[in-house]
């Protein structure tokens, strides 16, 4: 039995999806390992690559975060994304150290006080935001459907 296809996203379309710049992530490139291999107009993004990427871009953005003050933790973040599957992400947590990352369950998630000054980012809402650009969602018809299907009339004019 051949094994599930996976989606892969062009740069273009990562970049849409994540918001991220093309310049933004030539500079992640250069102090994220991992991101050095998505190189080259070939350059391919799974679902978890676009993960990592929110994710980093709420971390620079939102929180005013260097990236290489934390590259070592998004570096291990970007491997733990790569190996989970999507549906353990969702209600998950990524926390985020200057050398290392793990993602927790929401329910489950503690801080060592005695560990280094950790970044949390849920990752519900990120994932819900590039699900809603992949799979966009229909709205409902706001008028209940009819009973008996319309007729034309015809006036005697």
């Amino acid at each position: 039995m051949p094994g599930f296809a996976v989606i892969q996203f062009t740069q273009d379309q990562m970049r849409a999806l994540t918001g991220v710049s093309s310049e933004t992530v030539r500079h992640w490139r250069k102090t994220i390992p991992y991101l050095a291999t998505k190189t080259g107009k070939a350059a391919r993004f799974s679902f978890a690559d676009l993960v990592g990427l929110a994710v980093t871009h709420e971390l620079v953005n939102s929180l005013g975060v260097h990236i290489g003050t934390i590259s070592g933790g998004v570096d291990t973040l970007f491997r733990l994304l790569e190996e989970s599957a999507a549906p353990v992400l969702e209600g998950g947590i990524a926390i985020i150290t200057p050398t290392a990352a793990s993602v927790c369950d929401s329910g489950s998630w503690g801080i060592d006080p005695s560990a280094s000054p950790t970044l949390a980012i849920p990752l519900n809402p990120l994932i819900s935001r590039l699900q809603q650009h992949v799979l966009p969602v229909a709205p409902s018809p706001s008028q209940t459907s009819l009973p008996f299907p319309p007729e034309a009339v015809r006036s005697r004019a």
